[in-house]
Parts: C-alpha cells; structure tokens; sequence
C-alpha cells in the first residue's frame, strides 16, 4: 500500500474486488467486469481555491485553483471491500435537483437501545444507535427470567433488543431504515413516481458478518441467503423490492410493519413513524426492515466470544444478580443501490452465561 504518484497526470486508480480477482484466477470464464462503483475518498473538496475560498483565489489563476486537491496524498486504491468507497459518486440526470434522497435508521419504529428508559441505558458499552441481539435459547427464552411472576421476556418489553433465536424472534425488535429526501421545505409526499430520477431507492445490500449472524425476515419464517461472502467472511444480501417485498413496507411491499404515513397527523407528530423529515414535510421514499438470527457458530460454542469479544456482568435483560453475559460488538451495513447512501447500524451480540 502506498500513495498516488500525483505529480502527473493519474487521477483514477481502478482495482477488482476479491470477488473479480477471484473469478480471474479461477480461469473458468467466469471472469467479467459487468459493474464499477466510484469514489472520492480522502478528497477535500474545501481546498478549491476560488473567490469563495477563505484563503482567496490563487494566486496564479484559474488554472491553479484545483492544484491543492490534486497534490494531495491519496492512497492507491485496495480491494478489501469493508475499507474502500466510503464516498461514492453518483450521476442524476435532472439540473434542477435542489435535495438529495438519504437512508436513515428508524428508531421510531424501532427503538434502538440507547432510546430506552430502562436502567440497562447505565450499563456500559450500549451501542449508540444500535441494537443488543441475544444469542441462543437461554439468552431469549422467558423462562430464563425469573423477575417477574409470568416470566415476560424483556425482548418483548424493553426498547433496543433484537432476539436472535428463531424460535423467539418476534418477540424482539428488528432493524428498519427508511429513506426519501429529509428536508422539512418539502411539502409531504411520496416518491413513488420518482423510480426514473434516481431519487427512490429500490434495492438495497445488507452487510453482516457471517460468522455472527443472518438476516431473518420480519415474520421470522425465512432466512435469507448471501449473494456471497468475501475473504473476511463480510456476507452480502441484496434484496430487490419487485423481487423481495416482505422485506419492504406496504404500499409497494407487503412487510408486516408500519407504512410511510404520507400525510403525517399534525395533532398528533408523535404518530408519525418517519424518520424522513417531521410532521410538516418530507418525501418519503421506501422502507426496509429485517431481523437477526444469530448463527450456530455462536449459539453452539463460546470461541469466537474468547476470540473476538469479551465478558460483562452488566445486567443487560434483567436475567438477576450475578449474571454474567459473553459479547461480541459488530456492524450491520445497509448500502441504497440506486443512491450509494451508506447506513452502519452497531449492535452487541450477547450471551448468557
């Protein structure tokens, strides 16, 4: 790994992915550059040197306002697919375009952790903006609980909890996105007859890592399968919203929760479960939800918590004093096809000792 050699004329730097170099050694035929995705990562585009600049145009002239940008030391591009475009490029065809669509993790919906009021809020090492997913029977099972006299699960009454047992997995919450253009100026609609500009988003890539989890459909009765796993074991889902509508909201999909309310209550915001503008405005675009199921390598043996994660005694689902759970902290990634826009959702896999 080394810099650009940026005192010439290379301005793009193209790799293949572990995926193309892959299918280039296999010498099979399988090999075919049928997509490319751009970025500008490590660009500051404040270094442009014109009238608007705080350091004043360039003193050499127009020729010379770009020259900052381009001398600046950028790293060659590398292949590992969990490190590179952050920031992608993208092309609309409109001039005019004055908003640009955004992915947004509903916590309205559902609540992620740090939204509780429960004492668990004190404990430390609560993912900001994610979610707990317990692991296995023991960590979900209600009578694995002995606080209250009908034993109810806390994964079915405390915010920010994912159950990670198929057998409980309704009785949690799940990770729901939506996405349109959050802009309040906007009067509020839908987007639905914006397929053409680029503005809705329609097929969305879920990235997990495969020796934690699967991604579970909202009604819990499917578990989806990888379009495939990379070198670093980073599984990638696509799902389509023609091809895949139980992982989408009505009116378009048919997944069991919540659609957009296009015309919010105004008595009432609270009842409005966008995150996509407020209750006076926004353009609402689609909305995409699943579940976790955590995987058999994690429910059936402790290693990777030995390996890659740790111990807490905080009593994280009321499970009583002196319980003690293993954990392991993870992302979850949502990418937008159409739009590039990125969401990464931390969660903490845990399991009761």
């Amino acid at each position: 790994m080394a810099f650009l050699d940026n005192s010439g004329d290379i301005i793009l730097d193209a790799v293949l992915t572990d995926v193309g170099r892959k299918r280039l050694a296999a010498g099979n035929g399988s090999f075919s550059v049928s997509k490319f995705a751009l970025g500008d990562d490590e660009v500051d585009y404040s270094l442009y040197r014109n009238s608007n600049s705080t350091e004043g145009t360039h003193p050499s002239g127009s020729a010379y306002y770009d020259l900052n940008i381009l001398q600046t030391p950028v790293l060659e591009a590398f292949t590992n697919s969990s490190s590179i475009l952050k920031s992608r490029l993208v092309s609309y065809s409109q001039p005019d375009l004055l908003y640009l669509p955004v992915i947004k993790n509903n916590d309205k919906v559902s609540p992620t952790v740090d939204k509780a009021t429960s004492s668990i809020t004190t404990n430390g090492g609560i993912p900001e903006g994610g979610y707990l997913v317990g692991v296995g029977r023991t960590t979900c099972d209600p009578d694995t609980f002995k606080t209250t006299a009908d034993k109810v699960s806390p994964f079915r009454t405390r915010t920010g909890l994912i159950c990670g047992d198929r057998g409980f997995a309704l009785d949690g919450q799940f990770i729901c996105v939506d996405q349109g253009l959050d802009n309040t100026t906007l009067s509020p609609a839908a987007l639905l007859g914006q397929l053409e500009s680029g503005l809705i988003e329609t097929q969305y890539m879920v990235e997990v890592d495969n020796r934690l989890a699967q991604v579970l459909s909202l009604d819990g009765t499917a578990v989806a399968r990888p379009t495939f796993i990379d070198d670093d074991n980073v599984a990638s889902y696509f799902f389509s919203l023609n091809l895949n509508g139980n992982y989408f909201a009505k009116p378009r999909g048919n997944a069991i929760i919540e659609p957009f309310d296009v015309v919010p209550d105004r008595e009432n915001p609270a009842n409005t479960f966008s995150v996509i503008g407020d209750s006076n405005g926004g353009r609402y675009g689609t909305r995409f939800a699943f579940r976790l199921l955590a995987s058999q390598d994690i429910v059936t043996s402790n290693v990777l918590f030995t390996k890659i994660g740790g111990t807490t005694a905080a009593d994280y689902v009321e499970a009583g004093s002196g319980a003690s759970f293993r954990f392991i902290d993870s992302t979850i990634r949502i990418t937008g096809f159409t739009t590039g826009f990125r969401v990464d959702i931390p969660v903490r896999f845990l399991k009761k000792t």
